[in-house]
């Protein structure tokens, strides 16, 4: 009698807790922010997922909610099927408290360069796969395309670095037990301004790097056309200034150390004299003659719909997006077979640096 009814208990369970994982169904999709993102700079996309299934789709930290989210990611311009692997040392984007309501949506970004390298120039194909306990098999979206570009140098220029009056300089010690002090070599760094086709806009980006290492990369205004370029100075200390036109009344003045810190920043108005740079040859130092600072109040229809000046700088992390994806991309959810995916997981990872900090 009792074999029996724990046999009853066991069907009875297995009745409540199989359709969970088999009814769990998601519908995913990815979409790059940019069809083109120049070399080095992050490259984000954006991933929607819906919950096709009549029960929640909890991600926690136990055993039985433990999912994932992984992108594979090829060069599609190289005949070579593999994946680029993420190193071990950069962990999976984390998911733990994301919960999806029956038939709830949401979108998150993504810092595909935090994951896996980026750094060569190319077409590459990505999609997103989804794992959970609750899933039968993984879920796949369809696969989209990102380019890595090197983008067009318009300037540059190479500076050396100041030298500190308190910094020691190499000590040799010669044949005959004297010592004396070398010349301290000045290390050089060059800043250049590039421009680049995101797939919508043609933006400057400015990047400060050396033999080494890249310092900097941000993004500093639209390209307007070759009349409006960036018109650029650098004073004494190395700083870079940088002024160039956002509209037809607006400038946007940066300047930059050689740590590439922005260090001052102003919103100009053209008056009857544009802005302008000017250096002065004896002193070194570099200013901004003609126009005017921009009044937040006064001048407020024309900067507001100026984008780069607040908002054109590089997302952090993963952030939840208030505005979801196209809803003609998210149809049916595509299976992955489990043995492939298995497969996949499986595959050693190549031990790439990752690209960091931007």
């Amino acid at each position: 009698m009792f074999f029996k009814l724990r046999h009853v208990v066991t069907a009875i369970l297995a009745v409540f807790l199989i359709p969970v994982c088999v009814r769990a169904q998601v519908a995913i999709v990815v979409k790059p922010v940019q069809i083109n993102y120049l070399q080095y700079e992050s490259v984000f996309v954006r991933v929607a997922m819906r919950n096709l299934s009549a029960h929640p789709l909890a991600f926690g930290e136990n055993l039985g909610l433990k999912g994932n989210l992984q992108f594979e990611i090829r060069r599609s311009d190289r005949n070579d099927p593999s994946f680029i692997r993420s190193p071990k040392d950069a962990p999976l984007p984390d998911m733990t408290g994301v919960i999806l309501p029956p038939g709830g949506e949401k979108s998150y970004m993504f810092n595909l360069s935090k994951h896996y390298d980026l750094r060569s120039t190319g077409r590459y194909t990505v999609k997103a796969v989804l794992r959970h306990p609750q899933m039968a098999t993984p879920y796949q979206s369809k696969e989209v395309h990102f380019n890595i570009v090197r983008g067009n140098v318009i300037w540059s220029r190479t500076v050396g670095l100041p030298l500190l009056d308190d910094e020691p300089g190499e000590v040799v010690v010669n044949e005959d037990g004297t010592t004396e002090e070398k010349h301290r070599m000045i290390k050089t760094r060059e800043y250049r301004i590039l421009s680049y086709f995101t797939g919508k806009s043609n933006i400057y980006c400015l990047t400060l790097e050396d033999k080494e290492n890249l310092y900097m990369l941000r993004h500093i205004g639209y390209d307007l056309g070759p009349d409006l370029r960036p018109k650029c100075e650098v004073d004494f200390l190395s700083r870079l200034s940088v002024l160039l036109p956002a509209s037809t009344k607006v400038y946007a003045y940066y300047q930059y150390n050689t740590d590439g810190k922005l260090e001052n920043r102003q919103i100009l108005m053209k008056t009857d004299r544009p802005p302008r740079l000017v250096l002065d040859k004896d002193t070194g130092i570099v200013k901004v003659v003609g126009g005017r600072e921009a009044r937040k109040d006064v001048d407020y229809e024309e900067i507001q719909d100026i984008q780069f000046l607040e908002n054109m700088r590089d997302p952090k992390g993963t952030m939840l997006l208030d505005e979801p994806l196209d809803q003609d991309a998210l149809r049916g959810p595509e299976s992955l077979g489990a043995k492939e995916a298995a497969e996949k997981a499986g595959e050693k990872i190549g031990n790439k640096d990752l690209l960091e900090g931007f």
